[in-house]
């Protein structure tokens, strides 16, 4: 197994055993969406080239793009003969990144029945796509004791952008008589700008209330940790977004309250049978996470049973499963 990424890596930050290889693009990372494009457009040639030769150097036999666009999925590559190529779709991308990239694979694998459903409706050829749910970075770790984890602060760990939600949600629990540490992760490629203007706004909000606190981003070392030693964890996303807060939250037991939006909302529906719902509408705000967030955990039984049911619910995404389950999707 090798990673091929233009992003620069520092040491320490790589996986045991897995060697990385460093693509030369010509133009500055991080960049928007549209330069990654036409730096992909322009130079496909050379970066074909490099994908050919790490695949004789490594004897790769399946090729796996991590999406359309930033996965290299649009990209044509002359594959030797036997070697099969995986596009990964985590959500949708834009329109003009999904023709070139179905047209060069051989199997397309999404993490939820959500976006199959999406790129249905999008009317793209979903008859060689497969579910493959994402795992966790981190295997389930021992669950810290219920009755210590209730007094802890609840947590949200989210990226800054527009359609996240976590300034509203500042400005919400601003009233609330729960302590809320938030995490704020750079703002995503496309609105550097945008994002560092919310950031401020969520700083000045947060500095006002006594029962907010901004906390530096955990690295993905410590973050299960992190995770692990919150109360309960909320994710604002007003959109569909990546479920991997949520998958690492679960997998330390830790309950976890959402909108009920695509990707979270198949990952979570579980739980919307249990004694309490963890699931809101979006049409009813901030407010409302933070209403079922503190019925939750003023209920000790259905808080005991909310996070054994996490717990559970990350065993059968144990991330050597995920990849049986992976193998088992390819021709």
């Amino acid at each position: 197994m090798a990673i091929a990424t233009a992003t620069e890596q520092h040491d320490g930050t790589g996986l045991p055993g897995v060697p990385v290889e460093q693509f030369d693009l010509p133009l500055a990372l991080p960049c928007t969406s549209q330069a990654l494009r036409e730096a992909l457009i322009t130079t496909d040639a050379k970066v074909q080239r490099s994908l050919s030769d790490l695949i004789v150097r490594r004897r790769v036999d399946t090729v796996v793009s991590v999406g359309a666009l930033w996965g290299l999925g649009r990209v044509p590559i002359d594959l030797h003969y036997g070697v099969q190529r995986v596009l990964v779709v985590p959500a949708l991308p834009q329109e003009q990144d999904m023709p070139p990239a179905l047209a060069y694979a051989d199997t397309v694998i999404t993490s939820c029945d959500a976006v199959l459903r999406q790129a249905a409706t999008a009317a793209w050829p979903t008859r060689r796509w497969r579910v493959v749910p994402n795992a966790p970075l981190h295997n389930p770790g021992i669950p810290t004791p219920v009755a210590r984890k209730a007094e802890a602060p609840v947590r949200v760990l989210a990226p800054v952008g527009q359609d996240v939600g976590v300034l509203e949600l500042i400005a919400a629990a601003r009233a609330w008589h729960r302590h809320v540490e938030v995490a704020l992760a750079p703002p995503g490629p496309d609105d550097p700008r945008g994002g560092r203007t919310l950031q401020q706004q969520c700083q000045i909000l947060a500095d006002r209330a006594p029962n907010i606190t901004l906390e530096p981003v955990p690295g993905w070392a410590e973050v299960a940790n992190w995770l692990a030693d919150a109360a309960a964890v909320i994710i604002p996303c007003r959109r569909p977004t990546s479920s991997m807060t949520a998958l690492e939250a679960l997998s330390q037991g830790t309950p976890v309250i959402a909108y009920n939006t695509g990707i979270l909302s198949d990952l979570l529906l579980p739980f919307q049978h249990g004694p309490r719902r963890l699931l809101a509408d979006v049409m009813h705000g901030p407010n409302a996470l933070l209403f079922l967030t503190d019925g939750l955990l003023a209920d000790p039984a259905a808080y005991h049973s909310a996070c054994q049911a996490a717990y559970r619910r990350a065993q059968d995404l144990r991330p050597a499963r995920i990849a049986q389950l992976f193998c088992s999707a390819l021709p």
